[in-house]
């Protein structure tokens, strides 16, 4: 809270300093309402970290201000020290708008729109601020190294209220945003399996007009989970469930997305070349399955998995077609005896069983 009310309360006497000079003797008013300007630009960008779950990076903030401070002592009403001096503020002030806009670039998971709105505000002070270091000559302060005049005092405090009320309302509203972004999440994931639920699957479903592009899906079935339920508890139940997420997890890379649609039914989709990486892929999923659940319930279970592919054509159709051959491949596995993978090759009225030992690059 202390580095959300700093950059108001900077600016404010910023403020109160320039359009009152006779406050405080010579240029002593300007000098330091430059100095309260700029630390409430530094004081932004470090309340914005603070939001962002980063450290606040008081040291790079203190340096640039007393460097900018000392300028500012050692220039007159006018000069060559005087210009300096205004450039490096403008520099300066710009610097940490584009400091902050990268931070907030960085730091996201998810750019959700007042995040947007903040980042073009950032950028567009950035750029204004900049814009203004070629014209420093002939610009009045708090614009330029020109004498200041009520116009642009007026008007540089004017743009100061608007992007302080601007950038108040998008602290406001991005941790709103941020919750409501973590409670969609928790919406839509399984507690057990560590991936998406059902109702997740159904907006894949949904999603880019249904079509699927270079996408292989396979249907899974553990193979007689009610029956390793029934014979040794939820709790071993949900042991195997995890095991599932876990070995997903361990094998399969992003931007691999697994569904749980059912209480021992998965929906794994991933992105490759051909049927051959598939089928490699869903062999080395049954496999590892196998091995990481040999121990769970001290050894006495025995979970396998039924696996049913399907590889999307170049070309693409509709998820929920590709979604059908998988699934008529898993019917085809179970009724094969299980423990194993089938593929559904387009062009074929039946599923294919693949071979066993299947490793990457093989036929």
């Amino acid at each position: 809270m202390a580095w959300f009310a700093a950059p108001f309360l900077l600016g404010s006497v910023s403020s109160l300093l320039f359009i009152v000079p006779t406050l405080l003797p010579g240029l002593w008013s300007l000098r330091l309402g430059a100095l309260f300007m700029t630390l409430a630009y530094g004081a932004g960008w470090q309340a914005l970290r603070v939001m962002l779950g980063c450290r606040p990076r008081i040291l790079v903030l203190l340096f640039a201000c007393s460097a900018s401070f000392m300028l500012s002592m050692l220039a007159g009403p006018t000069g060559l020290m005087h210009v300096i001096s205004t450039t490096f503020r403008l520099t300066i002030i710009a610097a940490f708008h584009g400091f902050a806009a990268l931070d907030l670039k960085r730091n996201v998971r998810i750019m959700t729109s007042a995040r947007c709105s903040l980042l073009r505000l950032l950028c567009i002070y950035a750029g204004f601020h900049l814009l203004l270091v070629p014209f420093v000559l002939w610009m009045p302060a708090p614009f330029g190294a020109a004498p200041a005049t009520v116009w642009a005092v007026t008007s540089y405090n004017f743009l100061v209220v608007i992007e302080v009320a601007l950038f108040a309302l998008a602290m406001i509203a991005i941790p709103w945003e941020q919750l409501a972004f973590q409670q969609q999440e928790l919406i839509l994931q399984d507690p057990l399996s560590g991936g998406s639920n059902r109702r997740a699957f159904q907006a894949w479903l949904d999603n880019d007009g249904t079509t699927c592009t270079h996408e292989a899906l396979l249907m899974v079935d553990i193979d007689h989970f009610k029956s390793i339920n029934d014979a040794h508890g939820h709790a071993v139940g949900d042991q195997i469930i995890t095991a599932m997420g876990r070995v997903c997890a361990d094998i399969l890379y992003p931007p691999t997305i697994l569904f749980r649609i059912g209480g021992d039914e998965f929906v794994v989709v991933f992105q490759c070349d051909g049927p051959d990486e598939m089928l490699a892929t869903a062999q080395r999923l049954r496999n590892a399955f196998a091995t990481e659940t040999r121990m769970i319930g001290g050894g006495a279970v025995k979970a396998t998995l039924s696996i049913g592919a399907a590889l999307c054509p170049g070309t693409g159709i509709p998820r929920t077609e590709l979604l059908a051959r998988a699934d008529s491949a898993l019917y085809a596995a179970k009724q094969t005896g299980r423990d194993r993978v089938v593929h559904f090759p387009w062009g074929e009225e039946a599923p294919v069983p693949a071979p066993a030992g299947k490793e990457a690059g093989n036929s």
